[in-house]
C-alpha cells in the first residue's frame, strides 16, 4: 500500500508537458493538450535521461511475467471451463431435465452471446474509465454467481436468461487481457504473451473435461451437470477476488516493484509508443477507428474465426458422442486432447516466429490456419474415424492465428479510445459469429451436422483472406511512413515525449505496424 501511494505522489509532483503541434502521418496538425496526454506522460518526465541496463531489464521482464501472466492464464482457463460447461453438461442430462429440444440448446449457445454482443462497447468503456484491474475482478465474480445460478434453473427459460447475463460479463474479459498486455509489453514481446494467456484456454477445457468427468461417474443427490456449474462458479468467484488485490490498474502502481522497476517499465514501453491508457473519451479517435480498414479486417475475422468456435464449444462433445460413436465417458475424455493442442501448438508457433521468422507473426498464423482448413476438409469429406478426428482436432490450433490477430490490437493499434472502439468492434464480430456458429447446427442434419461442417470450412478460407491482408496492409504502411522519414532529412526531429501524447498509430508519424 505505501509503494503505491508514493507512486501516486510521484505522478502528481511532475508537471505535465508544454501543449504542442505536430503533422500526423496524414499531414493534418494535432494539437496535443496538456490533460489529454497518457497516464505514462508523468512517470516519463519523471524518468527521464534512465538508461536501460539489459540485465537489469530481463529480470524485470521475468518478474512481470512471473507476477501478471499466471493471473491471467487463470482467468483465460476459467473463462473457457465456463463456456464450455454447456456442450459437457448436454450430454450429462442437462437437456432431459431442462426438457430442451435440438434447436432450443441451439439457442442456450446463440443467447450467450447477444448478451456478449450488446455489452461489448459499453464494457470497453467502463474499462477506460474506471481502474482498469478492480473493474475486471468485479465482472468475474459477478460471472461466477451468474454461473452458480444455472444451478438452480428447471427449465429452459430461466437458463437463457442466465446465458445472456453471463455474455454481459465475458464481454469484459478480453478486452482486459488485450490492455493489460499492451501496458506491461513492448510490442515484440507481446504475440508471445498473448500465445501463452490465450493458448492456455485449453487447460481450462482439460480441467472442465476432467471435472465433468469425475461427475459423470459417480451419483449424487442433485444432477452431476448442476454440480458441474456450481463447482466452475466458486472456482470463478475466488479467482476474482484474487484478480482484485493482485493485479495493479497501471504499472506505475504494482505492489510489486520499486521505484526503479516502474520507471523502467515507463522506459520500456516508450518504443510501442501508446503508453498505459487515458480515461478521456475521444470522439475524433471514435471516428478514425471506424475509418481504418483494419477494423473491418478484426470485424470479419472475428466473425469467421468464431462460427467455428461458437460451434464446438456448444456442440462439441455432441458430435464426438453422436457423430464419432464415443460414448458419454469418453466423449467428455476427448476433449482433452483439443485442450493440449490449444496449450502447445501458440506456444510453439510464437516461438517459431520470434526464432526464425523474425517477429513475422502473420506470415506463420497463415500458415497455421491454411493447415486447419486442410483439417476441416478432413473433417468434411472423410469418412474414417482416424482421419475425421485429426479433422476435430486440427480447429484447436486455430487458437494460435487468433492469438496473432488479437496482438495486432494491442500492438498495433494506438490511441486508447481508438483502441477500445476496435476491441470492442472485433468482440462484436466475434460475438456474431459464436451467435450463428450453433445455428448452423440443424436438428434435421444430425448426427452428422454436414451444413454446421462446410460453415466451419468455409469460415477458415475467409479468416485466411484476413491474415493475409492484415500483414499486407501493415506492410504497405510501414514502407509509406519510412519513405515519408527519409524525404524529411537528418534534420528532422520529433517532438519529445510523443510516444506518450495518446496519439493513434494513423496521428503518429513515428509509429510502426508490427508484422
Amino acid at each position: 500500500m505505501s509503494q503505491e501511494k508514493s507512486a501516486d505522489n510521484s505522478l502528481k509532483r511532475v508537471p505535465s508537458p508544454a501543449v504542442v503541434s505536430i503533422p500526423s502521418i496524414e499531414g493534418e496538425v494535432i494539437t496535443i493538450n496538456k490533460g489529454d496526454v497518457d497516464q505514462a506522460m508523468y512517470y516519463a518526465l519523471d524518468a527521464q535521461g534512465l538508461d536501460l541496463d539489459p540485465v537489469y531489464e530481463r529480470k524485470l521482464l521475468r518478474k512481470i511475467d512471473w507476477c501478471i501472466l499466471p493471473i491471467v492464464v487463470c482467468l483465460m482457463s476459467c473463462q473457457l471451463m465456463d463456456k464450455t460447461t454447456n456442450s459437457y453438461a448436454s450430454i450429462m442430462g442437462l437437456t432431459k431435465d431442462l426438457d430442451m429440444k435440438s434447436q432450443t440448446y441451439s439457442w442456450v449457445g446463440s443467447s450467450f452471446y447477444f448478451g456478449y454482443l450488446v455489452f461489448s462497447f459499453p464494457a470497453n468503456l467502463l474499462l477506460q474509465r474506471f481502474p482498469l484491474s478492480k473493474t475486471l475482478g468485479i465482472a468475474v465474480i459477478l460471472w461466477g454467481i451468474i454461473l452458480m445460478c444455472h444451478a438452480a434453473c428447471y427449465s429452459s427459460a430461466p437458463f437463457l436468461v442466465c446465458r445472456v447475463l453471463l455474455g454481459v460479463f465475458e464481454g469484459f474479459m478480453n478486452p482486459a487481457y488485450i490492455l493489460l498486455t499492451a501496458q506491461w509489453y513492448k510490442k515484440s514481446e507481446q504475440f508471445m504473451r498473448s500465445c501463452i494467456w490465450f493458448g492456455f484456454q485449453g487447460f481450462g477445457t482439460i480441467l472442465g473435461a476432467g471435472i465433468a468427468y469425475g461427475l459423470a461417474s459417480h451419483e449424487y443427490p442433485i444432477s452431476s451437470w448442476r454440480l458441474l456449474y456450481i463447482i466452475t462458479g466458486v472456482i470463478t468467484i475466488a479467482l476474482g477476488i484474487i484478480s482484485i488485490v493482485h493485479i495493479p490498474d497501471i504499472p506505475v502502481k504494482a505492489w510489486f516493484l520499486n521505484e526503479t522497476e516502474r520507471k523502467y517499465c515507463v522506459e520500456r514501453i516508450r518504443s510501442n509508443q501508446q503508453g498505459f491508457g487515458n480515461q478521456h473519451f475521444k470522439k475524433v479517435q471514435l471516428i478514425e477507428a471506424f475509418k481504418d480498414p483494419r477494423t473491418l479486417i478484426l470485424f470479419i475475422y472475428g466473425m469467421a474465426y468464431a462460427i467455428p468456435n461458437g460451434g464446438f464449444t456448444n456442440f462439441g462433445s455432441i458430435l464426438l458422442h453422436k457423430d464419432f460413436g464415443f460414448s458419454t465417458k469418453e466423449s467428455l475424455l476427448m476433449n482433452m486432447p483439443g485442450g493440449g493442442i490449444d496449450i502447445v501448438i501458440p506456444f510453439v508457433v510464437a516461438l517459431i516466429s520470434v526464432k526464425f521468422f523474425k517477429g513475422d507473426r502473420l506470415l506463420i498464423c497463415l500458415a497455421i490456419n491454411s493447415l486447419v482448413i486442410v483439417g476441416m476438409c478432413l473433417l468434411n469429406f472423410t469418412s474414417h474415424k482416424g482421419s475425421k478426428l485429426a479433422g476435430y482436432l486440427s480447429f484447436y490450433a486455430a487458437t494460435a492465428v487468433v492469438s496473432g490477430m488479437v496482438s495486432c490490437i494491442s500492438s498495433n493499434t494506438a490511441g486508447y479510445t481508438k483502441k477500445v472502439t476496435v476491441n470492442a468492434v472485433f468482440l462484436v464480430g466475434y460475438c456474431v459469429g459464436n451467435i450463428i456458429g450453433p445455428q448452423s447446427f440443424r436438428a434435421n442434419q444430425a448426427p452428422n451436422y454436414a451444413g454446421a461442417k462446410i460453415a466451419m470450412l468455409i469460415s477458415f478460407c475467409a479468416a485466411d483472406v484476413c491474415v493475409a491482408l492484415m500483414h499486407w496492409l501493415n506492410k504497405r504502411d510501414n514502407k509509406i511512413r519510412d519513405d515519408m522519414k527519409a524525404a524529411q532529412g537528418s534534420d528532422y526531429q520529433e517532438p519529445e515525449y510523443l510516444e506518450f501524447a495518446d496519439l493513434t498509430d494513423k496521428q503518429n508519424p513515428a509509429f510502426r505496424y508490427s508484422l
